[in-house]
């Protein structure tokens, strides 16, 4: 691809390409590795930026990757990915269910979500999309979260064959074949997750996707405000409260939803390394608690730590470069893959 592309090589072992990958993957995964495993760690990950996507070429030694809600949080990442397993083998637990995954498999990922992979010695394709790309804004694959398409059926086959194609032509297209290729990237995978995605008999399932990614921005912008409740929403969209109901259900609920968005929105606050920080007890307000502690309770239960220790965290890291535009990388130069992250456009 004639644009900007990243490239880790595996060339040393142990704790040197340990350390790399950490950052590496950073935006994406916490990782884990076995303490008799690391002298003999080795990795290796080249990633192109489409414009409207990213995909990785990436093959490991056995580890485990974990989105926790803590660093779904802190990270800000709401896009989704899927990852096709070209050698070895894990096991992915996602929206409490686990599954097997093996060569040829396809694992559908939505990264606003928590999930855990164990995986052996690997090589992976891993495709990495905003939700506006998808035509339906990313809500399939929000329900089919953690789902493994097979390379034994059909449709997984041609998902599976789809995405070797991509990674094998990647480096070749020109700026605007990328663009391209992503969005029907987009196209294919929303079909795969509508494929696995249960019916009602007169299949809504589809129809309900717009007002569900409607209601899901709309709850984005008024996170902050005192006036976001399910009357507000049910007022606001001309919906019941029952059909609402349903509309979250995949989600573990509306007013789950909400409590989960602002406390990941609290999270970030608290994290801002630039500008003056706010009181925990001013952020606790913001979203909705009635006191300081109702709100520490409940954020040490969501991310297993205070808001105090988060606040001192970016307190001593100092602050945080100011992020402008698509960043000029190559090599191995990945101080700014965050901001690749962060500037895929729909």
């Amino acid at each position: 691809m004639r644009g900007p592309n990243l490239r880790l090589e595996g060339t040393t072992f142990g704790p040197r390409t340990i350390s790399a990958w950490r950052e590496a993957v950073a935006p994406f995964w916490d990782v884990e590795i076995r303490k008799e495993d690391t002298p003999d760690f080795r990795g290796r990950s080249e990633v192109y930026h489409l414009g409207n996507a990213i995909i990785g070429l990436t093959a490991a030694s056995g580890l485990r990757n974990e989105r926790s809600r803590r660093l779904v949080a802190r990270m800000g990442v709401d896009h989704v990915a899927a990852q096709l397993r070209m050698e070895g083998q894990a096991t992915i637990r996602a929206a409490g269910d686990e599954a097997p995954i093996g060569p040829g498999d396809v694992a559908l990922l939505d990264l606003s979500q928590p999930l855990l992979l164990d995986s052996t010695d690997y090589r992976a394709i891993t495709v990495i999309i905003p939700r506006g790309l998808f035509p339906e804004g990313g809500a399939r694959l929000g329900e089919a979260h953690g789902t493994v398409l097979r390379a034994r059926n059909p449709f997984g086959a041609l998902v599976s064959d789809h995405l070797r194609s991509l990674g094998r032509n990647v480096a070749h297209f020109t700026p605007a074949e990328a663009r391209v290729a992503a969005q029907a990237t987009a196209c294919l995978l929303s079909a795969a997750a509508g494929t696995t995605i249960e019916t009602d008999p007169i299949g809504r399932s589809s129809e309900r996707a717009p007002a569900l990614l409607a209601i899901r921005s709309h709850i984005d912008v008024e996170i902050g405000s005192a006036d976001l409740s399910v009357e507000q929403i049910c007022r606001r969209f001309g919906v019941s409260r029952s059909a609402l109901y349903r509309l979250f259900a995949p989600l573990g609920g509306v007013i789950e939803y909400i409590r989960r968005r602002r406390l990941a929105r609290a999270y970030r606050d608290l994290a801002e390394r630039s500008g003056p920080a706010a009181r925990i007890s001013e952020i606790a307000y913001r979203y909705g608690y009635g006191s300081p502690a109702s709100f520490t309770t409940a954020f040490r239960a969501e991310f297993g730590v205070s808001p105090a220790d988060v606040k001192a965290g970016a307190r001593a890291e100092g602050a945080s470069p100011e992020r402008r535009g698509l960043p000029e990388l190559s090599g191995t130069g990945w101080d700014g893959f965050y901001d690749w992250v962060l500037t895929l456009d729909a």
